[in-house]
Formats: C-alpha cells, structure tokens, sequence
C-alpha cells in the first residue's frame, strides 16, 4: 500500500486491499495537485478525474 501513495501514479493492483475512503481521498489528492494539470483549473481537472474513474469502469466491465 505505501508504495501507491508514494508513486506517481495510481496503480489499482496495489490499492486493492485499501479502503475506498484511501483511494478516493488520494486519487483527488494527486489529481488536483499534479504537476501536469498545474494550468489546468480546478473544474477541469474534475472533469479529467471523473474521465479516469470511467475509463477503469468500462475497464473492469470490458474484462467481466
């Protein structure tokens, strides 16, 4: 687990046995602070985020 939150990215594999609170909190976290997203307002960088939760979704029901 302290290996995806120290990482740059977020990586499902190791989260899986962390809470939904700890990822969601820490998936919001990284997003708004990300140095790529830096001009990026905060509205945008909403947007971005809720595109990544869908992508995994259609991910994981691509692979049911």
């Amino acid at each position: 687990m302290s290996a995806a939150k120290h990482g740059s990215m977020l990586i499902p594999v190791l989260l899986e046995t962390a809470s939904v609170k700890e990822i969601s909190a820490d998936f919001w976290l990284r997003l708004f602070n990300d140095e790529a997203l830096r001009d990026c307002d905060d509205l945008e960088k909403l947007v971005i985020g809720c595109e990544i939760i869908a992508a995994y979704d259609a991910v994981d029901q691509l692979a049911a």
